[in-house]
């Protein structure tokens, strides 16, 4: 097609070519045999459950567990500067972490592959205590996606016994409305008064003394001297 002819269809600097395709079934072809092409990244098959092309490890309390820098540098700022950045790390095939725990990690890096959290019932004995460690690691990694998951699953997984331990971590990043739900559920006497011989709330009053006021007034009665 002469240059010509086609100026004449462009708009705004674009031309636009719509075309039709027929697919024409045959069954005396062969039948197609299944894609062995990995699934998501994350699947049993796929990137995070097997090391080949790995290029960076790290090892996190005495545990190892091998990655893709550029998956790690997509999904995270954090570890894009670390990785690929001018800092040691950089250049450095294993990184020893610090401050996480192995399960943590795993989890926050089976995410970071996925997309997705896993079951509560593969968050170990206590989903509450490992969504708040995973809510700690994301706000460290700049995951915000993994940090609105956690504080939706903390929403729905704060009980009594983790309600002063999840009030640290809505008060620690910034998260109002699970702060409120905490406080609410404080303010019930029966809930407070089982609440407070948790070691979560030993750690509240520890971490965020102006906070002891503010239960003390919403509990209402004053029985227990804070």
């Amino acid at each position: 097609m002469k240059r010509s002819d086609l100026e004449l269809y462009v708009m705004n600097d674009m031309v636009t070519i719509v075309c039709g395709v027929i697919v024409m079934h045959d069954s005396t072809l062969s039948v197609l045999p299944p894609s062995n092409l990995p699934k998501p990244l994350g699947s049993p098959a796929a990137l995070l459950d097997c090391t080949l092309g790995t290029d960076v490890s790290f090892i996190v309390g005495g545990e190892t567990f091998h990655a893709h820098r550029a998956v790690l540098a997509a999904r995270s700022p954090v570890f894009s500067a670390e990785l690929f950045g001018p800092m040691a790390d950089a250049t450095m095939p294993s990184i020893t972490l610090q401050d996480i725990h192995p399960a943590t990690f795993k989890v926050m890096l089976r995410f970071m592959y996925t997309d997705a959290l896993p079951p509560d019932d593969e968050l170990g004995y206590s989903p509450a205590e490992m969504l708040q460690h995973l809510l700690a690691a994301a706000d460290r990694f700049a995951l915000d996606r993994l940090k609105v998951l956690c504080e939706l699953k903390l929403w729905d997984n704060t009980s009594v016994k983790t309600v002063a331990s999840a009030l640290i971590c809505a008060e620690t990043y910034n998260y109002p409305k699970l702060k409120r739900k905490c406080i609410n559920i404080f303010a019930v006497q029966e809930n407070f008064y089982k609440a407070v011989f948790t070691d979560g709330f030993a750690m509240l009053l520890q971490k965020f003394p102006a906070l002891a006021a503010e239960l003390r007034k919403r509990e209402g009665k004053g029985h227990i001297r804070i």
